[in-house]
């Protein structure tokens, strides 16, 4: 307070503060589901959901609201929502002991109904958010349907209706066996993020930047051992992880009084667990602190003071490539501080670390020319483009007034994929095609204003352009055999407008579709099976041929067979229902053995090498082509029938498909990267971004980011 009232003084003729007088920001109001399922016991085994769940309670703020649900079959109300002070932390945070692992189903549309607490209007005072952790999917049946429709429901019912309410959900899977595709479309849908903690380790960092998301707390850096303290900080908040057990953390004040757990002051509140130690000072002595404890990147200090830090023009989810602009200002009282002599004191930095380590930094404070910066309306600003790619980006303002120093930190999803793209079939004439259904990802783009357009390439490399056609809530982009036949490759453009409202403009692929003639799967070479030996006696069930459920070929109709090695004679024996009658002449007789054991030996042949080649063929397909490569003999059957009747191959049947056969779309230089195309709604000027070519026959490498430093603003 002291060094803005001094400020203030000294340049009242200026005025200390621009006019823009920020509204009332609304408070938080969190409400936490706390998945109690019984496969928690595998996941988190020593039950490290209770020291984070009392984490996320302590790190709220006083004045915000915040409420916690355990859910399993039932859903139980653990600490009702109430506005948070220092008297309710004491209270609540022992209720959270009950957290355990007893649930039989897991019932997530009921928990978030409950939460919702029937609120279905946004409250412009505050700011909901449901974080939603759970190591599962949705199981409320032992039916699956049951389960399936329970599933949909959430996503088209219950999820719309919260997003109507102001509801963010930030949904963290606890387990890589959770149905990330549901608990990501949760969070998307409502403008919130997802989270994956691989284990239950993973838990405490996840709910602290979930913490940051929601509370947006102010901070004060920590160097080596040391944070400074200034007079207009009411209160800080000291969060310090422990690597060790054994040693007890301490505070030093600038007087030189320790503080510890077991020498605490009326001013000074502690909370001890096993992996930290969070310890509030209030009225602190302005200076120096020390931490004595084990040094942790992740320790850190929150303050509560008039004289803060904002940032703005950094959403929850971006697309590779959007252009953002990114604006900050310090605020006394929710106003923004304009003096010019206040300002030119000021050492502002900014800067970008992504989720690939790299680092971008620079100077808000300081123009090219190495002159100060100061901007009449006190909003510094930063531009960024290519340095926004696929991954999580923590964006800080680190804020040096010589006097005071702070600290402000964002987190930030880029998403580099807009479509979820699967491979169907569909029978046109007699013949299987394949097509690909792109369905719009709810939460990154307005799907009433996408635009596809597919570049196919047939085995030969000859191109054709496909445009998508809307069906059934997504695009359909059929890949017909246009070409040679074998494995084709399908790359997408998509365009349209981003759930940001700016324009957009990106590839995704190539996407493999595979016209393989089934005769050539047939020739490949294989494994030469072991010789078979001779046997005295033919039993079906002493065969171990893997039980396929697929229709039974009459024998004529069983495709053409690999050739084989002989196998040799075995000897006679007796085949089928009815009883064979001797001969009595001797001649007859010779004849008759002769020519039952030739169509045994053939008929032999004809099953032991067809279940190999079945067994060969199934086996080294995967289970998900396995009802293609039935559905693709019963058409060969059918070929086969026609070609009988008609000894000429009858021509294929013309597709009524919009195809612009010989035209490539326009991707760039092959020998360059990929261009990404974002336009600014506001300058109306494209830019282009460059993110790694897609490999056609390898897994797409990773993103390599050649950006230049970021463009600050100069005002």
């Amino acid at each position: 307070m002291l060094i803005l009232l001094l400020w203030t003084a000294l340049f009242a003729v200026q005025g200390a503060y621009g006019a823009q007088t920020k509204g009332a920001q609304a408070k938080p109001d969190m409400r936490v589901l706390i998945d109690i399922s019984g496969s928690m016991k595998k996941n988190d085994p020593q039950n490290l959901r209770v020291p984070a769940a009392k984490l996320l309670l302590n790190l709220a703020k006083d004045e915000s609201r915040f409420g916690m649900w355990s859910f399993g079959q039932y859903v139980n109300n653990l600490v009702p929502v109430a506005p948070v002070s220092p008297q309710w932390k004491e209270q609540a945070v022992g209720k959270l002991e009950a957290i355990n692992s007893a649930g039989l189903f897991t019932n997530i549309g009921l928990a978030l109904e409950k939460a919702a607490m029937g609120q279905t209007t946004p409250d412009d005072q505050w700011e909901r958010t449901i974080v939603l952790l759970s190591d599962g999917m949705v199981d409320i049946s032992k039916d699956p349907a049951v389960n399936a429709t329970e599933r949909t429901r959430i996503l088209d019912e219950v999820i719309p209706r919260l997003k109507q309410a102001g509801f963010r959900i930030h949904s963290v899977a606890l387990s890589e066996g959770a149905d990330q595709e549901f608990l990501k479309s949760v969070a998307l849908r409502t403008g919130g993020s997802f989270s994956l903690a691989r284990n239950a380790d993973e838990l405490l960092s996840i709910f602290i930047e979930t913490s940051d998301k929601v509370n947006l707390p102010e901070q004060v850096p920590i160097e080596g051992d040391s944070f400074t303290i200034d007079d207009s900080i009411q209160e800080f908040t000291a969060l310090i992880f422990r690597k060790s057990s054994i040693r007890e953390t301490e505070l030093i004040s600038p007087e030189g009084i320790h503080y510890s757990l077991s020498q605490g002051s009326r001013n000074v509140s502690w909370f001890a667990d096993k992996q930290y130690d969070l310890i509030t000072v209030y009225n602190p002595t302005p200076g120096t602190w020390k931490v004595v404890a084990d040094l942790d990147p992740a320790n850190r200090v929150t303050v509560v003071s008039d004289l803060n830090v904002t940032m703005q023009g950094l959403p929850e989810n971006v697309l590779e490539g959007e252009r953002l602009t990114m604006t900050m200002s310090l605020d006394e009282y929710g106003r923004v501080i304009t003096n010019p002599n206040f300002l030119e004191l000021m050492d502002i930095t900014f800067r970008q670390e992504t989720g690939a380590g790299e680092t971008f930094e620079g100077k808000l404070s300081d123009g090219p020319d190495g002159e100060k910066v100061v901007p009449e309306d006190g909003v510094f600003s930063a531009r960024l483009g290519r340095t926004i790619t696929e991954g999580e980006h923590t964006f800080t303002v680190l804020v040096d007034g010589k006097t005071f120093k702070r600290k402000k930190s964002l987190r930030m999803t880029v998403h580099r994929e807009v479509l979820k793209v699967d491979t169907q079939y569909r029978d046109q004439d007699g013949q299987v095609l394949r097509y690909l259904m792109a369905e719009p990802i709810a939460g990154l783009v307005n799907p009433e204003d996408v635009e596809i357009v597919a570049q196919i390439s047939d085995p030969n490399g000859e191109k054709s352009i496909q445009k998508a056609l809307p069906e059934a809530g997504g695009y359909r982009i059929d890949v017909p055999p246009f070409g040679a036949l074998g494995e084709y490759e399908v790359l997408i453009k998509v365009s349209g407008t981003s759930a940001n409202d700016k324009p957009f403009e990106l590839m995704q692929g190539p996407y493999k579709v595979d016209y393989t003639p089934l005769q050539v799967v047939m020739d490949e070479p294989v494994d030469e099976p072991e010789p078979l030996l001779p046997v005295e006696t033919f039993d079906a069930n002493a065969m171990e041929i893997p039980s396929l459920e697929v229709e039974e070929l009459p024998p004529d109709d069983i495709p053409p067979l690999p050739e084989v090695e002989p196998v040799p004679e075995p000897e006679p024996m007796l085949m089928g229902e009815g009883e064979i009658v001797q001969q009595n002449t001797a001649d007859e007789e010779g004849t008759n053995w002769l020519l039952l054991a030739g169509v045994f030996i053939i008929g032999n042949i004809l099953v032991i090498g067809g279940g190999i080649y079945f067994y060969i063929k199934i086996v080294r397909k995967t289970e998900e082509e396995q009802s293609r490569v039935v559905e693709e003999i019963t058409q060969i059957q059918q070929k086969k029938a026609e070609q009988k009747a008609k000894p000429a191959a009858a021509p294929v049947a013309d597709l009524e498909l919009d195809l612009d056969s010989g035209t490539e779309m326009d991707l760039g230089d092959e020998d360059e990267a990929t261009q990404i195309r974002t336009t600014d709604a506001d300058e109306g000027v494209g830019s282009t971004v460059v993110v790694p070519p897609p490999e056609p026959a390898q897994p797409e490498e990773t993103y390599v980011n050649e950006a230049d430093p970021m463009e600050l603003e100069e005002d």
